[in-house]
Parts: structure tokens; C-alpha cells; sequence
């Protein structure tokens, strides 16, 4: 509906239009009855001119009917002199003529005689003319044809008028004895009337008796009975003519139209845009008085006008239902004792604060008050507050706009319980919590740490990590660094587990297991590293106790090996054996080179799992490797009926590979016997070997990793249910690639298949 007040101007625009175009009609018509008062005057003038002419013409064909009536007999020499004597004062008469028995017996002037004499009145002559005279003889008068060309060239106007002679017969009817007509020159007539002499002025239009428009008579040639013309009656015997006038110039408007429409169009405009001005300022008004009035209404924060005395004088609709009030039911209430208690649970008067407040809001912009609801309850409120001055600038009432933070301050209570919590918790607990930021320099270091190393706080806080681990600890540390750094912010990065060698004050060092995560902010940002290590000293010495004694009873078991690999040999030197002898002692030989085997792989793997294997590489023919792996699980591969297959993409009868053939055979042999133990009955089983930036070996079989073992495929003592190993060959085969400078990775994304692709590179590190 507010919508509709913009129509207003409208109306006023159409109405103010409405009255300056009836104005303006107004005027017009006013002008145009002028106008056509003083064409009325002129043609009255020629009205009476015309109706004169006409009168003069019609009494001498009156005069000349009488003097027939009397003197039937009339010749035409009496004839002559009588029309002589008539027309001696009367002009624009071009004949007289005398029609006894309707034949044409007598002419006036007789220049023509001879072709007129005899003429039958209705049969030779004109139509106009017999059609006159068949009225004027109905009617026994006088009557008058319009103007009509003759035949002996120009145009005429006729009247008629029937003879009846003075006598009767014997049924006492008057005789008739013919006609008497009068040929009018009509151009003199006009002339006569006034009409051709008429000021350049007027433009002047006759119609004769019973014309229609398309036969009016246009003396000036224009079409004057369709130009709203002012028309007057010209009185004939018989009827009457129309005789119409206008301006030469047409209807012309009055000089003062233009003036008063501008004028009029304008003050339209002007109050149009007025009252159009008038509307917008005061809907304007409205507009923003009315979005002040809704925000107030319903912002969500308590809104409260006080005055001087501490009563509430206004209060929104969101206040009365955030404090448990009817809407309205605070106003005119004091605001101790209804929103906020008298005293704070400190004792302190809020009372007094409030009258503070009052006396001087700029002292109080902000402050966050203790206030109670209806039903009890406490909230804390947060307030900001202005004074509100009258036009003196005297201050009135305290305007005052509060925010629910009961939340927050229950939120900073527990954030500060928290915290003594955490603190307390820090600074008791053995394992030493540290903190870095995104430097990687120490942020917080928890006072356990003096206990474990003997630094103090200050000593460590602000200085860079790196400084306090035994170098291949600081680079191992970094290298966790930078992968947590540099993973994607919208990755799940789990914390990092690893062991670290410390550095104490005195110069010693101890062994911390450390769990290690990174920090972000809410855009992915690193801000922080955060990190608990527990000291593990005790237990790596325990284990390197235990790697100490494994080593010395490996090598401790290799001499007694020496003697069952030796004495063999020299038993069949020693005599001849039977063949079951003989087969004894291979198998002896067997038993102990197997054992030798065991005792070397164990010493290698520890070697390489602490990186001081040295490596021996040299080029080695995969394929042949591979053939040989798959003949010595032929009886496997017969018994599951699984199809093995070679597919060598880079093409030849042979994949060299440089590598430590030892290691390389292993690897394979671990990886082939895992893919035909996992591959069902019938099953297919592929090797595909590939060359380009690196050299690419993919073991494909049927049959998928259990998924609980997908993530741990390759840890040490990972396997499945149904394996009868101890779950060291992939793990043995993975650190056999990274020993080499390569890898092995696991794909499970087909369905129903597994692929394992070791990648190493063209020219593996040397020792």
C-alpha cells in the first residue's frame, strides 16, 4: 500500500493537465465564438444583399406574369417594350421569355429568337429548367433553379412562375396559359448581392435548395461547408439557399494558446514535481524511521533508554524477551532491582555504579554488568552507552545497547580452568611438552625438561631446536619438519612418531621418543609445531644390549658352521662312501649353507635397517632371475594351477638391471612367493619389467590385501591370518629397494587384484 502514495503524483499531474487542456478548450471555444460572431456579422450584410437581389428579380417576373394574366394576346413588339420598361433600372437579366402552352412564344432581347422560339418546355429544354417548371406549375408560384450552364455558353439562374389568366372557365378554374421566366445572369447577381465583392477576408459557399454538399455552389472555389463555416438562410420563392462564410485563414487559434499552455504545462510540472519531492522526503522520512523502528525492534541486543532517575523509558521488543518481561512491562520501572541486582557477588552497590554511570556515561562507554532475568536466572550482559542531549546539549537519558556473553564468560571461565589445568598438569608431568613456532624455534618447554637434561627455561626458549639434538637426530627431526610443513592444509596429517638423541647440559645425550604434530590456523596456515618426548635412554639401552648379543652369537655361531660346512669334504677324501653316506653328508652340506644363508641375511638386514650396509651392485639379467624364482615354486605353481606370465615392455630376451644379485633375488623371490601364496586356485599371475626415467618391476596377482592390512603391508611382522611366515618378507623386500635407492608400493584400486611395483633406479648409490 505505501507503494500507492507514488501514484498521487500522478493524479495531480493528470488533474492540473486535465484543467490546463480545459482551460485551453475553454479558451479556444471563447476565441473561435469571437471569430465566428464577426463572420456572422459580414454575412448577415450579404444575407440581406442577396435576398434583395433576388426579391428585385423575382417582382419582375411578377409584373411581367401580371401584364400575361391581362393581356393574353400580347405580341411580341408589346412584349419587347413591355420588358424594356421593366429592365431600364434592373440589371443581370439576360432574357425574358414567355412560354404559351408551354412552348417558348416570346424572347426579350430577341438576338436569339430564332433558336429559342418554339422550344417545348418539357421536352427540348434542360433538365434544371423543366424540373422548375413542373414545381412552379404544382405550386402555381414562383420558383428558382440553382445556377446550371446554358447552351449558348455561360450560367444562368432561372425563375419560373405560371401565367393563370384572369378569367375562368366555366367550372370557375383560372385558364392557364403558360409560364413567364426570367434568365438570371448569376455572377451578376452575386456581384449585385455584394458576394463577389466581398474583403479577401471571408471564404464565401452557396448551396442551392436541397443540394447536398457535393452540390454546393463554391463561389471562391474551397469546399467551405466542410471548414465548420457560420451559415445563414437566404430566403427564395419556393425555399431557401444556405449561404456559409469562414475565415480565409482558416479557424486560427488565439495568439495567447501557446503562451497559456507553456505556462500552464509548466506550473503542471512544477507542483507535479512539488508534490512528487514532497512525497519522497516524507516517505523518505518514514522509510528510515521505520527501519530504525524494525532494527530496534529486532536486533538481537538488548536496547534500554534510562532516564537521570534510573527509570526505563524505552526498551525493545528483543530486551522484554531476553529478561523474561511482558513487551512494555519494563517501562517506567527502575532498572535496579528489575534487570540488575542491587549488589554484584563481589558486595559492591550497583546502585551507586548506576548513578555513576548516569552522571557521567563518556567515563563508562563499555562495561559488562551481572543481570538477572525474571525467572532468577543470572546472565552476564556487555554494554555500550551514550548519552542522549537535548537541543541545549543537556543530557536527557542514557542510551544503552547490551550483548548476551554468558556464553563467553562461561567459555573464558572454563578456557581459564582449562588452562590451570594444563599448566598444572605441564608442569608436574615427567614427559616434557614443548612447543615451536613456524621458525621451528622453542615457544615453551615444560619444566620436566631441566629435570631430564639440566637446561634452564631460558636457556631454551627462543633458540632453534636444532640446537640441542645430536646431529643425526637434527636431521632426521628436520626431514618429519618438512613433511608435516609442506602437506596440504585440507590433508589429514597424523602425528609423527620417532626416536631423537638429545643433548644434555653436561654434554651427554639421552634417547626421547617424541610425538610430534603440526599446528594450523582456521585458513590451512602452519603456525606451530607441538611435541611430547619421553625418555626411552633405558630401553635403547636394553636394545642395543640385545643387538650386541645377537651380534656376537651370530658371529659366534659362524665357526662351529665352519666346521659341519668343511668336514664333509674332507670325509669323502678320506675314504669311499656308500651312496647313502654320500647323500647323508650333502645333506649336511645342505643344512649348514642354508644356515649360513640365515646367519648372513640376519647381519645384512640388520646392516641395512641401520644404514651401514655397503651395498654391491653390479648388472644383473631380471628375466633370468625371475625364471629361476618361478622354477624353484614350480611344485607351488602346479599344485594352485596359477598361470604365470613375463611381459617385458622395453622388449629383448633380457632386462638388465644394476643391483646386488644376492639382494635383488631375495627381494623378488619374497615378493613372487607372497603373489602365488595370495593368488586363488587357477589364478593368473603377471610380472611386467619397464625401463624409462627408472626401472619398473609390477608383480600383478588375483586376489586383494585384506584391508586391515593395507596401511601395514609393509611393517615388520605384518601378516595375514592365514600366513604361516613370521611377516617379515615384504618388509625385508621394501628395505631391500630403499637400500638400493628405490621403492615398493602396493595398489589395491582394481577389484579382485593386487600390484605390487618395485621402482629402483637405473644406477643404484655405491657403498
Amino acid at each position: 500500500m505505501k507503494r500507492y502514495v507514488y501514484i498521487i503524483p500522478v493524479l495531480v499531474a493528470a488533474a492540473l493537465a486535465f484543467a490546463v487542456f480545459s482551460a485551453d478548450d475553454i479558451l479556444k471555444q471563447s476565441d473561435r465564438q469571437s471569430q465566428r460572431l464577426a463572420v456572422y456579422h459580414a454575412l448577415s450584410s450579404l444575407q440581406s444583399g442577396l435576398e434583395n437581389a433576388i426579391s428585385s428579380k423575382v417582382l419582375l417576373l411578377k409584373a411581367v406574369q401580371a401584364y400575361v394574366a391581362n393581356n393574353p394576346e400580347l405580341t411580341q413588339d408589346e412584349f419587347a417594350t413591355l420588358s424594356r420598361a421593366l429592365l431600364a433600372d434592373t440589371s443581370g437579366v439576360r432574357y425574358l421569355e414567355l412560354a404559351r402552352n408551354n412552348s417558348i412564344s416570346h424572347v426579350y432581347p430577341d438576338t436569339d429568337r430564332d433558336m429559342v422560339l418554339g422550344l417545348r418546355l418539357f421536352e427540348d429544354l434542360p433538365q434544371p429548367f423543366r424540373a422548375t417548371a413542373r414545381k412552379a406549375l404544382d405550386a402555381g408560384q414562383v420558383r428558382i433553379t440553382a445556377p446550371y450552364r446554358l447552351i449558348e455558353g455561360g450560367s444562368a439562374i432561372i425563375a419560373l412562375a405560371p401565367v393563370m389568366l384572369s378569367g375562368r372557365d366555366a367550372s370557375g378554374l383560372r385558364t392557364h396559359w403558360g409560364f413567364a421566366a426570367v434568365l438570371i445572369d448569376d455572377k451578376a447577381l452575386f456581384r449585385q448581392a455584394g458576394l463577389m465583392d466581398t474583403s479577401p477576408g471571408l471564404l464565401l459557399g452557396l448551396r442551392g435548395p436541397g443540394n447536398d454538399a457535393d452540390d454546393t455552389v463554391l463561389l471562391t472555389g474551397e469546399d467551405v461547408f466542410r471548414m465548420s463555416p457560420v451559415v445563414t438562410n437566404i430566403r427564395i420563392p419556393g425555399g431557401s439557399w444556405q449561404l456559409a462564410a469562414v475565415p480565409r485563414t482558416g479557424w486560427s487559434p488565439s495568439a495567447k494558446r501557446p503562451v497559456f499552455l507553456i505556462v500552464g504545462l509548466f506550473v503542471s510540472l512544477l507542483m507535479t514535481g512539488l508534490v512528487w519531492a514532497a512525497i519522497f522526503f516524507v516517505r523518505g522520512r518514514l522509510k528510515v524511521r521505520e527501519e530504525y523502528r524494525y532494527l530496534v525492534e529486532n536486533a538481537k541486543s538488548v536496547i534500554l533508554r534510562i532516564d537521570l532517575e534510573g527509570g526505563i523509558t524505552f526498551c525493545n521488543e528483543y530486551a522484554s524477551e531476553f529478561f523474561g518481561h511482558r513487551h512494555g512491562s519494563l517501562i517506567g520501572r527502575h532498572i535496579i532491582g528489575t534487570l540488575i541486582p542491587e549488589k554484584t557477588p563481589d558486595g559492591e552497590s550497583m546502585k551507586r555504579y548506576i548513578n555513576r554511570l548516569l552522571r557521567n556515561p563518556s567515563a563508562h562507554p563499555f562495561n559488562e554488568t551481572l543481570c538477572t532475568r525474571k525467572n532468577g536466572e543470572l546472565v552476564w550482559v556487555a554494554w555500550a552507552n551514550r548519552a542522549v542531549n537535548d537541543a541545549d546539549g543537556n543530557m536527557v537519558e542514557l542510551l544503552s545497547v547490551g550483548t548476551d556473553i554468558t556464553d563467553r564468560r562461561i567459555m573464558e571461565e572454563a578456557l581459564r580452568s582449562s588452562a590451570r589445568q594444563y599448566r598444572m598438569l605441564a608442569e608436574n608431568i615427567t614427559d616434557v611438552i614443548w612447543g615451536l613456532d613456524p621458525e621451528f624455534n622453542v615457544t615453551y618447554i615444560s619444566p620436566s625438561d631441566e629435570q631430564l637434561r639440566g637446561f634452564v627455561r631460558s636457556e631454551v626458549l627462543g633458540r632453534p631446536v636444532f640446537d640441542f639434538m645430536a646431529p643425526v637426530s637434527a636431521r632426521a627431526f628436520r626431514a618429519v619438519l618438512e613433511d608435516i610443513s609442506a602437506a596440504h592444509p585440507s590433508g589429514r596429517v597424523p602425528a609423527r612418531t620417532l626416536d631423537m638423541e638429545m643433548l644434555c647440559r653436561d654434554g651427554a645425550t639421552v634417547w626421547v621418543e617424541t610425538r610430534v604434530v603440526a599446528l594450523r590456523n582456521e585458513s590451512g596456515d602452519l603456525v606451530g609445531v607441538q611435541g611430547v618426548s619421553r625418555d626411552i635412554t633405558d630401553r635403547k639401552l636394553a636394545e642395543e644390549l640385545r643387538e650386541d648379543v645377537e651380534r656376537i652369537t651370530r658371529h659366534d655361531l659362524k665357526a662351529p658352521l665352519g666346521a659341519v660346512l668343511g668336514l664333509p669334504g674332507e670325509i669323502r677324501q678320506a675314504g669311499p662312501l656308500s651312496a647313502a653316506q654320500d647323500a647323508m653328508l650333502a645333506t649336511i652340506e645342505g643344512a649348514g649353507q642354508d644356515m649360513m644363508q640365515l646367519i648372513t641375511g640376519s647381519l645384512d638386514l640388520y646392516k641395512m635397517e641401520r644404514g651401514t650396509y655397503g651395498l654391491r651392485p653390479a648388472p644383473v639379467d631380471a628375466l633370468r632371475v625371475l625364471d629361476r624364482i618361478v622354477n624353484e615354486n614350480r611344485a607351488v605353481i602346479r599344485a594352485k594351477g596359477v598361470n604365470v606370465g613375463m611381459d617385458v615392455v622395453t622388449g629383448g630376451d633380457s632386462f638388465p638391471v644394476i643391483a646386488e644379485e644376492r639382494l635383488f633375488r631375495s627381494m623378488l623371490a619374497n615378493l613372487m612367493l607372497n603373489a602365488l601364496t595370495a593368488s586363488p586356485e587357477g589364478g593368473t599371475l603377471s610380472v611386467e619389467l619397464a625401463q624409462g626415467d627408472d626401472i619398473a618391476i609390477t608383480i600383478r596377482n588375483q586376489g586383494e590385501v585384506p584391508a586391515d592390512l593395507r596401511e601395514t603391508f609393509f611393517d615388520k611382522y605384518s601378516r595375514a591370518p592365514w600366513s604361516h611366515g613370521i611377516g617379515l618378507g615384504t618388509y625385508s623386500a621394501r628395505l631391500i629397494a630403499r637400500t638400493h635407492g628405490g621403492d615398493i608400493g602396493v595398489d589395491t584400486s582394481v577389484p579382485g587384484e593386487t600390484s605390487v611395483t618395485v621402482t629402483l633406479p637405473l644406477m643404484p648409490p655405491s657403498d
